[in-house]
């Protein structure tokens, strides 16, 4: 066996856990269908190919006789991971427990199996399946295809008219799966990160959510931690969100967890077996407890046990905020230096704008761009957030004229 990791996902947010493969003295055996994501950079080499696709990735697997097989912040690779690990006798979370944490019709029916009230919802086969579900339910309802991520394919449906217009949208998201149709359900809404290790779940830290006012992309503009419910809300999310992960089987791992609060009751969204995207498993996570996510999956995927993990309570506010642009091309960018030298912004994507970019529609939240802000209080955290937003100008030019950064 070689010192080589495959490393699944080589967007931005993959960068931080490529880095630490290398930096622990491992090859960084990348995957990625596309050759100019930002990981295939630092990739010590490159393997352009499907990652959902399970066998292909065993085949590479095998060619380059890895020692480990990892991904994190994407909830796609997580079963071929787990594929991969099992066929290969290497380290996993097993390939029965990833298909729960990556299929939403299973995450549903798990639930109602441990007797965790959970949203009424109806895998449907067909429109007519969903229609039936509509009808009888009487309210809004929610689609989704069951096993893709960054809210593509989900729709909120308030009448017939638009199911009819908006469930092939879906099911081209699905990839030939049924669709979940589940209750909208309104509410306040959590995250959790949490730590499973030797089958034992604690909670890493918890936030609030906020969201874009922009319909169907269903995209945080914000995710702010800690939390500022009540200490009991928290504690009660905290235990349902153990019940979760250890029923659902996983005994080692990294999960993100995001719950729906309605009339005093916490519901699952969903939750899936690893850290959570856009930078909180690999800087919000370690700036807030101490606890280094990357080198915690690293020795995991390689050894399958680390010595008995450090987890500290820091006092401090972070978040990640996100900005969505116009549909257009870009014509102008100022302030990119200056909140690059804010001592306050810990990572950001900025690097991946320049001017001629062509941007496209916003129907999900993979076109947001985003920073992770760090501070000493709430009070500092929204004199940071002003700060960003009146330094950074982006232009672009859209069929409607000139327009602006997309903040809320």
């Amino acid at each position: 066996m070689t010192n080589n990791i495959l490393v699944l996902g080589a967007g931005s947010l993959q960068v931080p856990l490529i880095q630490t493969v290398k930096s622990r003295g491992y090859r960084a055996i990348v995957v990625s269908l596309y050759e100019d994501e930002p990981g295939m950079q630092i990739a010590d080499e490159k393997v352009i190919a499907d990652f959902c696709d399970e066998d292909i990735i065993l085949d590479y697997a095998l060619k380059y006789d890895i020692c480990g097989i990892l991904t994190d912040q994407t909830d796609i690779p997580v079963r071929t991971v787990a594929y991969v690990a099992e066929k290969m006798n290497l380290p996993g979370i097993g390939y029965e427990t990833a298909c729960i944490f990556t299929n939403k019709f299973l995450m549903r029916e798990k639930c109602q199996e441990l007797g965790i009230p959970t949203i009424r919802f109806r895998l449907a086969y067909g429109i007519g399946d969903a229609i039936l579900f509509y009808e009888e339910i009487g309210r809004d309802v929610i689609l989704k295809p069951i096993n893709n991520q960054g809210s593509k394919g989900v729709y909120r449906i308030s009448s017939l008219d638009e199911l009819y217009a908006k469930y092939h949208e879906a099911e081209r998201y699905s990839r030939g799966e049924p669709i979940l149709v589940e209750e909208y359900i309104a509410g306040e809404e959590m995250v959790i990160e949490a730590l499973t290790y030797n089958g034992v779940t604690e909670g890493l830290i918890c936030g609030d959510t906020y969201y874009f006012n922009i319909p169907d992309t269903f995209s945080a503009k914000q995710r702010l931690f800690p939390s500022c419910k009540n200490s009991s809300l928290i504690d009660k999310a905290l235990s349902l969100n153990k019940t979760i992960v250890e029923g659902f089987g996983l005994k080692n791992g990294i999960t993100h967890g995001e719950y729906i609060i309605s009339k005093e009751q916490i519901y699952l969204i969903e939750i899936a077996a690893r850290g959570g995207g856009v930078y909180i498993s690999s800087d919000i996570i370690p700036l807030m407890t101490g606890f280094d996510t990357n080198s915690f999956i690293v020795s995991m995927a390689v050894d399958g046990k680390i010595s008995s993990p450090e987890i500290r309570k820091i006092d401090k506010t972070v978040c990640y905020i996100a900005f969505f642009l116009p549909a257009g091309r870009i014509i102008r960018i100022d302030g990119r230096e200056e909140v690059y030298a804010m001592p306050f912004v810990r990572r950001n994507n900025l690097d991946m704008l320049y001017v001629g970019k062509k941007t496209g529609e916003n129907i999900d939240k993979t076109s947001r761009f985003f920073f992770v802000v760090e501070a000493e209080s709430d009070y500092k955290m929204k004199s940071y957030i002003r700060s960003i937003r009146e330094k950074l100008k982006i232009e672009v030019e859209t069929a409607r004229g000139v327009k602006g950064i997309i903040w809320d």
